[in-house]
């Protein structure tokens, strides 16, 4: 991929989701690109794979832990 060129992502989403999609685009007067990149934005930024990593952990303990006072 050259510099500057963004790759292309595509997914299949149910139409509820896109007749949504569409309205907020209409009312806010942004394109559907705009809209989408918004939206993966805004999930990326609550997805932090670090926290979902240290919850996994922290979780796993606290079961091993119970599993051993069930013993």
């Amino acid at each position: 991929m050259g510099k500057g060129q963004k790759p292309m992502v595509g997914a299949r989403i149910p139409q509820a989701w896109k007749d949504q999609r569409e309205g907020i685009c209409q009312a806010t007067g942004k394109s559907e690109r705009e809209g989408v990149q918004e939206a993966i934005g805004q999930y990326l930024r609550r997805t932090d794979l670090n926290s979902v990593e240290s919850l996994v952990k922290r979780v796993a303990a606290l079961e091993l832990r119970h599993d051993l006072n069930d013993v």
